[in-house]
């Protein structure tokens, strides 16, 4: 009888434990994609747009930090990354990584287009992964003169609000000239 109460209470401890490193979707944060409704990337060089900066937070149904959870960041096609991107990352004791994300492109309400995972679990899904690198063509993974341009259309409401529209509101407006700016006034680019 105590070597079934062992293995019941061994086999109790090992679920619990491993429901502890298992992510709840509801407890995790992306700041600050989860405000922004969607994944912002920048050019790397002199410095990212600061809406690119996100900081995961993993955590599980206790709604306690994960420590060591594997994160991966998944985009579609549509996104065109700088060469020193990188989209993993292991989180701290406070189940928080921080990962930079770099490049360009547009996907604006594409299902899919941006996936998170912790431990293999999916922690958030976007529609809009956007970048201030986008000239109504594509991504060329640099900011200038053509990305004002497109910029400049939506602001001015000369074409519809979408891939500029960074906060997801339907109006590229002046949060989005604040994330635009930054990028655009240094000429960041993926070079080196």
């Amino acid at each position: 009888m105590k070597k079934v109460l062992g293995a019941l209470a061994a086999l109790a401890l090992c679920s619990s434990l491993a429901a502890a490193e298992v992510p709840e979707q509801g407890n995790c944060t992306v700041a600050p994609s989860d405000n922004l409704g969607g994944l912002v990337f920048s050019p790397l060089v002199p410095a990212p747009a600061p809406a690119s900066v996100n900081t995961i937070t993993v955590r599980n149904s206790a709604n306690a930090p994960i420590n060591n959870a594997s994160v991966v960041v998944e985009v579609g096609a549509n996104t065109v990354l700088c060469g020193a991107t990188v989209l993993t990352g292991v989180t701290n004791a406070s189940g928080q990584v921080v990962l930079t994300l770099g490049g360009g492109g547009c996907a604006h309400n594409v299902p899919l287009s941006g996936i998170i995972r912790a431990n293999g679990v999916t922690i958030r899904t976007f529609a809009n992964v956007k970048s201030p690198d986008y000239d109504g063509a594509g991504g060329n993974r640099s900011v200038g003169l053509p990305d004002l341009t497109q910029f400049s259309a939506e602001f001015g409401g000369s074409v519809p609000s979408a891939c500029h529209d960074y906060d997801n509101n339907g109006n590229t407006g002046l949060p989005d000239l604040i994330i635009f700016g930054a990028p655009f006034q240094s000429a960041s680019s993926c070079a080196p």
